[in-house]
């Protein structure tokens, strides 16, 4: 008897996450489902790997158009951007809270049984000291994203307690990977290789950040698939950290460039300055090998470079 095959929705599918999300999912023999604004070619649905795509708002109407069967719901969808929701904190309430509630309404109302990812961030936890940050840590978001964010995880937790629905929250730190034109990678080799002597960047450089590829993203939400918690909240990181310093020193030094770089010590409005992730919970729900900042910053820096 041949098995049936699996669904998955994909909110915010023609975005970073979203659409490698798409497309580690249809390697895996899924059918996939994309959501989310704007128009798509033939020929990116097939670089995405969607099977089907949907312009339109995230809204319960909109996904039950599609099917009510969904086995699993990637929620992407929503603000990304911590420097958008400072600009435009009532679009970004909108995009990340609303969005959220549209899509746990959906399977609370027509698919009981799909399990929930939702990518999250800890700017949930705002401001903290410089140590690994673990799940169970608490704090004062510092910017409408972080709070955002922080409503629609327990939107998630209120939803799964009190409806039965399968949720696993992962806190995404900085992802990276070939693909991705926008944040500090793509933004430091664009003025490293522009500049004509000196190159100045946000913040002292002392800033760290804990960078992990979106290689290692899609297959941490392909194994929470076998995992058998009703409701997980995990971390979505290495647990190494890195200065912004010295990961622009590192650009310039794949790009072979003699560029002066400079640090013009201002604050960056909603981002803290120590991210680094504890990674203990996530290291005991799956085994897999992450893939090294060091090589992934070659990649990428050949990548961008050449755009």
């Amino acid at each position: 008897m041949k098995s049936e095959i699996k669904k998955i929705l994909v909110t915010g599918a023609k975005g970073f996450v979203g659409s490698n999300t798409a497309k580690h999912f249809k390697s895996l023999g899924y059918e996939t489902y994309g959501l989310g604004r704007g128009d798509i070619s033939t020929k990116e649905l097939i670089e995405y790997g969607l099977d089907y795509w949907k312009n339109s708002e995230i809204t319960i109407q909109a996904i039950k158009d599609y099917t009510d069967n969904f086995d699993v719901i990637v929620h992407c969808g929503g603000s990304g951007s911590v420097g958008f929701s400072v600009e435009n904190p009532y679009l970004d309430f909108k995009k990340t809270v609303n969005g959220t509630l549209e899509v746990l309404e959906f399977m609370r109302l027509y698919s009981p049984k799909a399990h929930l990812i939702y990518p999250s961030s800890p700017a949930v936890q705002g401001e903290q000291p410089d140590f690994p940050m673990n799940e169970s840590l608490l704090g004062e978001p510092a910017s409408p994203y972080g709070y955002h964010k922080k409503i629609a995880e327990e939107l998630c937790q209120s939803y799964s307690e009190k409806f039965g629905l399968k949720v696993s929250i992962v806190r995404l730190f900085s992802v990276y990977g070939v693909g991705l034109k926008k944040q500090l990678l793509w933004d430091a080799v664009k003025k490293i290789s522009l500049a004509d002597e000196e190159a100045v960047f946000w913040g002292t450089g002392q800033e760290t950040r804990d960078f992990i590829h979106i290689h290692d993203v899609v297959k941490l939400f392909a194994a929470l698939i076998s995992q058998e918690s009703i409701f997980l909240l995990t971390n979505g990181g290495t647990g190494k950290k890195i200065s912004i310093a010295q990961v622009v020193k590192n650009i310039k030094t794949i790009l072979d460039s003699g560029v002066k770089l400079t640090f013009n010590n201002k604050e960056s409005a909603g981002n803290p300055i120590y991210y680094c992730a504890s990674v203990e919970r996530l290291e005991n729900l799956i085994d897999f090998k992450i893939k090294g900042f060091e090589q992934g910053l070659v990649e990428y820096v050949r990548w961008a470079s050449e755009q």
